[in-house]
């Protein structure tokens, strides 16, 4: 992934981590929430602001952001069951170990 301004990431590029994480509802729901908490954030694809987090389509999100939404979760583990902790303990380690070879994820909308 590069993180050369003005130069559009290919598919490629973002489609390449080797261990895809997929969430479904209602686990993706707890999710936009939190995602939802760091916009505004500038789009790391074209450097464009998003006001929202797109339950339709691609949302480029940059490493920085990534920090302020595992400080989220991590704020409130205290309020979930168990189960769901297990779930969002398991995304934390998802996406602290993919930020160790990007800088970048795409998160995909799923409805």
């Amino acid at each position: 992934m590069s993180d050369v301004s003005g130069q559009e990431p290919s598919w490629k590029d973002w489609h390449c981590y080797r261990n895809p994480l997929r969430v479904y509802s209602p686990d993706f729901d707890i999710l936009v929430s939190y995602f939802n908490q760091v916009y505004p954030i500038i789009d790391a694809s074209d450097n464009t602001e998003r006001d929202r987090f797109d339950v339709c389509f691609d949302n480029w999100i940059k490493q920085d952001d990534w920090v302020k939404i595992i400080h989220n979760i991590e704020v409130d583990l205290i309020n979930f069951s168990k189960e769901e902790k297990e779930f969002l303990n398991t995304f934390i380690d998802w996406i602290t170990d993919a930020l160790q070879h990007t800088s970048v994820i795409v998160v995909e909308g799923n409805l």
